[in-house]
């Protein structure tokens, strides 16, 4: 005959998995946070946003971690968002990375099946408000005087008003709400990548995953590589600063308007496990 547990013994086992997966992720907490921080920086909600829609049976809250990269398209337009290949993950930072290429990759023709190599867990240098974002700014700025000068060739054409409006906008946005937090590197080892970036009030190093692509650029395929996903990219609130951002959510579900600038600002912690968390929050007022 087979055995059977009693209800109260899969409570208790199912109790016990619970504790032992809570203590272990105590104990990852305790590592991460042990010692000198990896790096501190501060950040505004620029690059922590508050969530969309809230649970308001869960007393949890967590900031979302904004970060963007600058990119060429094909058709020579840039743009700024965390999707797509950065302009500097190229086939030499793929090789770097142990990324293996060869006519396999990206065959020219498709006469060969695309052989291309699994995703891989690097380190991934982010800057905050430094050279990239300078690029960001110039870049809208050139996009903002093109379309000016062809609305005023062009006159009352609808197309040009139109992208003038949009590359107005994003310069305004630039300067005030987007965020300034780019991805710059990758590499290996995060000791080697925190020598060539040592300010560590301005560039932080964090667990990401990267996969290789394929790009049609002028009728031949080209290696590019491509950002997946950070390890870490939600913050957990303290419950000291809950009230503050309630009153903050409880104002954008009444008010909705458009935002000037930020409205908080945060200091964050990376440990030694290149996890985040937020040491203050301070309210920023207009």
């Amino acid at each position: 005959m087979k055995a059977f547990l009693s209800p109260t013994r899969l409570f208790m086992l199912g109790f016990a998995l619970l504790l032992a997966a809570n203590i272990i992720v105590l104990l990852g907490v305790a590592a991460n946070r042990s010692g000198k921080p990896e790096a501190v920086i501060e950040l505004t909600e620029r690059e922590l946003r508050l969530p969309y829609k809230t649970n308001d049976e869960n007393s949890g809250l967590a900031l979302q971690l904004k970060w963007r990269i600058i990119r060429d398209s094909e058709d020579g337009i840039s743009y700024y968002g965390n999707w797509g290949s950065p302009t500097w993950f190229n086939a030499q930072k793929l090789a770097e990375l142990g990324f293996t290429i060869d006519e396999s990759t990206c065959p020219r023709t498709n006469s060969k099946r695309e052989k291309v190599p699994l995703p891989k867990d690097v380190f991934i240098v982010f800057e905050y408000n430094g050279n990239a974002y300078q690029e960001a700014l110039q870049r809208a700025e050139e996009s903002l005087k093109k379309a000016e000068a062809a609305l005023r060739a062009r006159g009352k054409d609808e197309e040009a008003q139109n992208r003038f409006k949009e590359a107005k906008e994003r310069l305004e946005s630039e300067y005030t709400m987007a965020s300034r937090l780019f991805a710059i590197d990758a590499g290996l080892d995060a000791g080697k990548l925190r020598e060539r970036y040592d300010d560590r009030s301005k560039y932080i190093i964090v667990s990401g995953i990267v996969r290789l692509e394929c790009r049609s650029d002028k009728n031949k395929k080209i290696v590019v590589g491509h950002i997946s996903d950070i390890r870490v990219d939600k913050i957990n609130v303290p419950l000291r600063y809950r009230s503050m951002f309630d009153v903050i959510l409880s104002q954008d579900k009444s008010e909705r308007r458009e935002r000037s600038g930020p409205r908080y600002k945060v200091e964050v912690a990376y440990g030694s496990r290149f996890e985040p968390w937020i040491r203050r929050v301070d309210k920023l007022i207009k």
